[in-house]
């Protein structure tokens, strides 16, 4: 087709006029090289086409048309064409970066684009950048990720730590790599295919107090000190693990009995008051010269990693069926719940910033409710005399 000045509301009314899938363009009059790339199923991308040094013909993609507008892909062509003028190949450079740039480097930018955005759970990100999928393919060349990389990531985590947390990890790489491809530093994503690990249905985790007992008395036992701590603190705060395990001593205040969280769920600073067990576990901790964090791991300089074997090893010397470790969570909030602590108190405690979260352990305080139903009823009891035989009616009323 001959090329025209190219319109908003002529581009919406373009349809594929093709044959067996050929290339279908149309250029523009206004800006030499800028064109329309119509796709057989519909969709349209503006596009550049231009000769870099060595004379050889390129045709690059600047955005898809929606996502960009007319004008502002118009300057983008503009811009690209100064760059040709310059000595610069545009497709070639984009080329290059797909071959050189880390995970590591798009996991940096990846970052810096959701902080900018405001992303709720970029500290969740962080953390499983930091402890579990950087220490697999963070060094790697994105070009150079493969399908069968990412099932080996997600087999390690899963094995280190469960199938919950390498779900969560395997959605972060999937989203990270997609955008990888949005930014065109890579033609298509190897984790497309990649499926989720099959994970148990939550249960409710009600502890007895033998059973927390034992807990305590196998962590005593196991000869890895911080992951033991680990799970004692989790079991006396009913703070999550990954809260736990990034804890560093300058967020301890042992005088006072508190600490300080900084990398909360909700993204926000909280503290947790220490009772005196928990004052114990902490005091107790050696603390390692060069490592600022409480629980540390076998990397100087950086917290336990993994910690999973740790945990079955503990479970299974304290005669417990198999159960996760954030089961510790919800069995110190059962517990206050069944003693009587309000739903409110208990979720200040978990640090949950809806009281609507809370409401999951609603149905542990029916025991707690039998208990002062009966409470009463033996006060009763106690203060009057209940016959056994029924009073004569009085005939007279």
């Amino acid at each position: 087709m001959e090329p025209t000045r190219l319109g908003e509301r002529a581009i919406e009314r373009m349809s594929y006029q093709g044959s067996n899938g050929t290339r279908d363009v149309r250029w523009d009059t206004e800006v030499r090289g800028f064109g329309v790339r119509i796709y057989p199923s519909g969709g349209k991308a503006y596009v550049l086409t231009y000769r870099n040094a060595s004379n050889r013909k390129k045709l690059m993609t600047l955005g898809k048309v929606g996502e960009l507008k007319l004008r502002a892909a118009r300057d983008l062509a503009r811009e690209r064409l100064s760059d040709v003028r310059h000595g610069h190949d545009p497709l070639g450079d984009k080329q290059a970066m797909r071959r050189e740039a880390t995970f590591n480097e798009l996991a940096d930018q990846y970052l810096e684009y959701e902080r900018v955005r405001g992303k709720r759970s970029l500290k969740d990100d962080r953390q499983r950048l930091r402890d579990h999928i950087r220490p697999v393919i963070g060094g790697r060349r994105l070009a150079e990720i493969t399908h069968r990389d990412l099932l080996r990531m997600q087999t390690r985590i899963a094995s280190a730590t469960s199938n919950g947390t390498a779900n969560r990890c395997t959605a972060l790489a999937r989203r990270m790599l997609n955008v990888a491809v949005e930014w065109g530093m890579l033609e298509t994503s190897p984790a497309a295919k990649l499926k989720q690990l099959p994970e148990s249905k939550p249960r409710d985790i009600f502890l007895s107090a033998d059973e927390l007992k034992a807990i305590v008395r196998s962590c005593d036992e196991d000869e890895n000190l911080y992951a033991a701590a680990l799970f004692k603190m989790a079991m006396l705060t009913g703070r999550r693990i990954g809260e736990l395990k990034s804890l560093r001593w300058d967020q301890v205040d042992l005088d006072n009995g508190m600490l300080t969280i900084h990398e909360t769920k909700v993204g926000e600073v909280q503290r947790v008051y220490l009772n005196e067990p928990a004052h114990k576990v902490l005091s107790s901790l050696p603390r390692v010269e060069g490592n600022p964090y409480v629980i540390v791991g076998r990397v100087p300089g950086q917290p336990l990693n993994a910690y999973r074997k740790c945990w079955d090893r503990i479970v299974k010397r304290a005669g417990l069926k198999p159960f996760p470790p954030h089961g510790l969570r919800h069995s110190f909030a059962s517990q206050l719940v069944v003693g009587g602590t309000p739903l409110e108190t208990v979720g200040e405690l978990l640090g949950h910033k809806s009281p609507l979260t809370t409401r999951k352990y609603t149905h542990f305080r029916s025991q707690h409710l039998r208990q002062a139903a009966n409470a009463f009823g033996e006060l009763l009891e106690a203060e009057t005399t209940l016959s056994d035989e029924p009073k004569a009616a009085n005939a007279d009323g």
